[in-house]
């Protein structure tokens, strides 16, 4: 039987603790649009048939849409119903588990010499574990994670061995990654910039003295097919595109997608705002900053050192170009987008850690700082004075077993206190009642007499609004808010109900008689480096946040009332002496 090594211990109990961090995270929280991913997928397996047309919302009726989540939305709801919320949230969390646990094995296969980076993987992996929380949970995103994980390893493979079956595993990657999540698009752009690296050439860096300056100097920018690799990876390029025609939806999934071409949303929902909006999320500056660090050492590293020309057998050198490039992508995508953040990650985790274990061997720095006399047995004198190196050596190794059940008992007692973060609970759309209006929606379950007037809600409640109040036709919810609506998109239509000077013409123009509003008062605290370093007005963001053109026309209109509200939220009628039950 194979002996298990301290280092295989340490990766069990730090994965047990990252199972139980994702678990606590997951359970933190519910997702806005966990509700309608679930009604969705409720209505794909009883119907038999992916949805095509729009019957949510009343101000979309009848109107074509596409569900390209639609294999995740049927799994979700699976799970809810026959194993309920606890197995939902296990799947999420092991999809992140099973990503990171990929990420290790990938690292060190394909990027370290030896495998003696335990320290950097883990001490990464937890960085980017804390950075990507905002993004984690029960997502559906979390699939593109794994799938852009996944579609490096086959290209590395691909790369590194020139066996083009790995490529086979393509065709069933985009297939199920087009029915899981519109991200395949990433993959897809990510083999067509493969591609565009390998037909340029390498660039060939050389010193050149003139005038006491470094010259760079790049040779042939770009070349044709040198060799079939190239094109046999295009061609299942061109297989992995065709393979998502094959899905229910066929072209239609891209005719949608290519439809949003609105930059609205970039401003408007949490998830897809910058990196310097806020609240600001240090975590992935910090990560961020590490990527960027190591780009740049390592482009001065190249200029510094004079680089042999590029050739079938240096593919250590050829990688270099595609590594830096492809983080350097996904650095500006996710400065653009928060949510791009987890991508980022991925893609640059291996450059990372293999650049921090080339520039620190933890070794021969515990063996210069190991005293001797310390560690080393007054029995072995002589073997202390006649092989220092070899009794250094043991010293730390001396050292790190006393240290051993150490770090074992910390990773038990961590692991054991994310257990008892989880906030265990089998229906989160009653547990997070101070988040969403759980008694508004209980307020118009027990008056059917408003069952028929048009409601207006929150974008932000729409999915919760689906699942718990199946009843009442929506104005909007999370899955459209890119849909093209009178010259703009929907999103932008609904926030014209916010403008002052629109929001009676709108209520007029759509006929709404019943309105839900989120009243609960938001509350940003800013520290001292937000407030003095990064400019931050607390006074000024806290009175933006908590405007509401439309509240304050409703509070004062004498043809509206108001005919519930608590701490969350509030219904207003309109009219209501001809609201009467007849």
């Amino acid at each position: 039987m194979k002996k298990i090594t301290f280092s295989k211990i340490i990766q069990i109990l730090f994965y047990t603790f990252v199972f139980c961090y994702l678990l606590a995270h997951s359970y933190s929280y519910l997702d806005p649009d966990l509700g309608w991913h679930l009604k969705v997928g409720e209505q794909i397996i009883n119907e038999k048939a992916v949805p095509s047309y729009e019957y949510y919302d009343w101000t979309l009726e009848g109107k074509k849409w596409v569900d390209h989540e639609w294999l995740i939305n049927v799994t979700t709801f699976w799970l809810y119903k026959n194993f309920g919320y606890l197995m939902v949230n296990i799947f999420f969390a092991l999809i992140i588990l099973l990503t990171l646990i990929l990420l290790n094995i990938f690292t060190q296969k394909y990027f370290l010499k030896e495998k003696n980076g335990l320290f950097f993987i883990l001490f990464f992996q937890t960085l980017g574990l804390v950075a990507m929380a905002p993004h984690l949970g029960v997502r559906m995103q979390e699939i593109t994670v794994l799938n852009l994980l996944l579609l490096l390893i086959i290209i590395y493979h691909y790369e590194k061995n020139k066996n083009f079956k790995i490529l086979f595993w393509l065709l069933p990657l985009f297939y199920f990654w087009a029915c899981l999540h519109p991200g395949f698009l990433i993959g897809i752009f990510i083999m067509f910039f493969w591609l565009g690296v390998k037909l340029i050439k390498p660039l060939s860096f050389f010193r050149k003295r003139a005038r006491g300056k470094l010259l760079i100097q790049i040779r042939d920018n770009l070349q044709i097919i040198r060799n079939n690799s190239r094109l046999i990876f295009f061609s299942f390029i061109f297989l992995s595109i065709l393979a998502t025609f094959f899905t229910p939806y066929g072209f239609k999934l891209y005719e949608f997608l290519f439809g949003y071409n609105s930059a609205f949303y970039l401003t408007h929902i949490q998830e897809w705002l910058p990196f310097f909006s806020f609240p600001i999320l240090y975590w992935q500056l910090l990560y961020t900053a590490f990527v960027a660090v190591v780009i740049i050492l390592s482009i001065i590293d190249v200029i510094k050192k004079p680089v042999p020309d590029w050739s079938p057998s240096g593919r250590e050198k050829k990688l270099i170009l595609w590594d830096l490039l492809i983080s350097l992508f996904f650095i500006i995508l996710a400065f653009k987008s928060k949510r791009h953040f987890p991508l980022l990650f991925i893609v640059s985790f291996p450059m990372v850690v293999k650049f921090f274990i080339d520039s620190f061997n933890f070794k021969e720095i515990f063996k210069k700082f190991t005293p001797l006399e310390k560690v080393v047995d007054s029995s072995i004198p002589l073997l202390a004075q006649n092989n220092k190196k070899q009794t250094s050596l043991m010293g730390f190794s001396q050292q790190l077993f006393l240290v051993k059940p150490y770090l074992i008992i910390a990773f038990l007692l961590i692991i054991v206190s994310q257990f008892l973060k989880i906030n265990f609970t089998s229906d989160p759309f009653l547990s997070f009642k101070n988040d969403y209006p759980q008694k508004a929606v209980i307020f118009l379950k027990n008056n059917p007499q408003y069952d028929n007037l048009k409601f207006f809600n929150p974008y932000s409640w729409g999915g919760y609004l689906i699942w718990t109040l199946p009843e009442r036709k929506l104005f909007i919810d999370g899955r459209l808010p890119q849909y093209s609506f009178k010259n703009h998109t929907f999103l932008e239509e609904y926030y014209e109900f916010f403008d002052k000077e629109k929001v009676k013409k709108k209520l007029n123009e759509y006929n709404i008689k019943l309105v839900l509003l989120n009243i609960k008062e938001k509350k940003y605290k800013f520290n001292w480096f937000e407030k003095y370093f990064l400019g931050f007005d607390e006074d000024e963001i806290n009175k933006n946040a908590n405007e509401n053109h439309l509240r304050d026309y409703l509070n004062n209109s004498n043809k509206w009332e108001k005919i519930y509200n608590d701490k969350i939220s509030a219904v207003y009628v309109k009219d209501r002496e001809l609201q009467n039950v007849k």
